[in-house]
């Protein structure tokens, strides 16, 4: 049973913030919250998130595609080409990667000689996959390694590196998706869950998700979401600041608003958590081990058994700090964008 002790309520626009970025927001608490229970623990409930749909699909983080430009004769060039961030569609992504192709194949470098690709890439409506040809020059080739970047990828229904010339011609493996960001995520740097697990951009890590954010609009219009999240307990005891960012479903970076403000609110709940008696100790009870000797004296074992408290409290320790280094690898991951 667990019985609230207090209840702080915060609403939010990202442009009243105390320090950060429009999406990457620090909220400076002007009173500590402090835990007042003995055996109190905080939790955070989102109540309701309002989002413009300012932010590009193909965001500026995924953008980036490595390639292999091979001349007409045989010399490579590896390369990073740079498709511009925007909103797109399954056609119009084709001829905006055409471009980039194109203007990066004609530049020379070394003893590689640039060189002008006749592409005809095409996306078929029946099926939802792409098409890539190259139908000249003759022995001039490219690889496009999207295996580095399959995030890009989805656009194109490709997840594996591919190579195209004349003699070859590549179809999407996947159907190809312009609009692969269906949900936003809420996230918080520095308030830590309790047994909080996603499987969102990695696998199985420790999560910093507060709220997930549907997009069931159209670009340029409000994403909105007005109903409770899940109740998130956290381990932090005392809160003089806030951290929250956006991202998407792709990655942890926090998303573009092109400048545009956005708007949530959210409580802060201090909860007395009444004490439980660990599992290992009630069957501890139950399962008294005892030797018998033959005189019928009954002896109990001489090695002592585990203090089940003490093990919890590793397994405890053990977890938060595996929790402060994912939320360090994220910051990290974060300032190096």
């Amino acid at each position: 049973m667990s019985r609230e002790i207090s209840r702080y309520t915060f609403h939010v626009n990202s442009g009243k913030r105390s320090g950060g970025t429009t999406t990457d927001i620090t909220l400076s608490v002007k009173d500590m919250l402090t835990l007042k229970s003995k055996h109190g623990k905080f939790q955070i409930v989102v109540h309701a998130c309002n989002i413009p749909f300012s932010y590009y699909q193909l965001s500026s983080d995924i953008r980036s595609l490595e390639c292999v430009f091979t001349d007409v004769s045989g010399n490579p060039k590896t390369a990073t080409i740079f498709l511009t961030a925007g909103n797109y569609t399954t056609v119009s992504v084709l001829a905006e990667l055409s471009a980039q192709l194109i203007s990066m194949a004609q530049a020379s470098s070394g003893a590689y000689t640039g060189f002008t690709p006749v592409f005809n890439f095409t996306y078929s409506t029946v099926t939802s996959k792409s098409t890539f040809a190259m139908t000249g020059p003759v022995n001039a080739s490219i690889q496009m390694k999207f295996a580095t970047n399959t995030n890009l990828g989805i656009f194109f229904g490709l997840s594996t590196n591919v190579t195209i010339s004349s003699a070859l011609t590549v179809t999407s493996t996947k159907v190809a998706v312009a609009n692969p960001v269906n949900y936003l995520l809420l996230r918080s740097g520095n308030l830590r869950q309790i047994q909080g697990h996603e499987y969102i951009v990695e696998t199985d890590v420790f999560s910093d998700v507060i709220y997930r954010i549907p997009v069931g609009v159209q670009q340029n219009s409000w994403i909105q979401n007005h109903s409770d999240g899940i109740p998130i307990w956290i381990s932090n005891n005392n809160i003089s600041d806030i951290n929250l960012y956006l991202s998407t479903n792709l990655t942890y970076t926090p998303i573009d608003l092109q400048g545009l403000d956005w708007a949530c609110s959210f409580s802060i709940i201090e909860y007395h958590v009444e004490q439980y008696e660990p599992l290992g100790v009630s069957l501890s009870t139950n399962f008294v081990a005892v030797n018998q000797n033959p005189e019928g004296v009954v002896e109990t074992p001489k090695e002592a058994e585990p203090d089940p408290e003490v093990e919890k409290l590793k397994k405890q320790y053990e977890d938060e700090i595996a929790k402060l280094e994912l939320y360090k690898k994220k910051l990290e991951k974060r300032q190096l964008k």
